[in-house]
């Protein structure tokens, strides 16, 4: 995998949950979108990226938890 960010098993198997029928890399990609766009909850929605409301909130928030304890 080189040049993309390495993900625990656990994040692999909520995406596998999330996108099971997506290849990797687009299930990856709309998690990476939804995470950007929850980040960014302050602009309009004008300005509001593709996928950022594909992922309830109690999810982003898990997601973004277990990227910060990987780091």
């Amino acid at each position: 995998m080189t040049g993309e960010p390495s993900r625990s098993d656990e994040l692999d198997q909520v995406r596998r949950m999330l996108f099971p029928d997506l290849p990797a890399d687009q299930g990856w990609a709309r998690i990476d979108a939804a995470i950007a766009g929850a980040a960014a909850d302050r602009r309009g929605p004008d300005d509001e990226p593709p996928g950022a409301r594909e992922l309830p909130d109690e999810l982003l928030e898990l997601l973004r938890d277990a990227l910060r304890d990987e780091q």
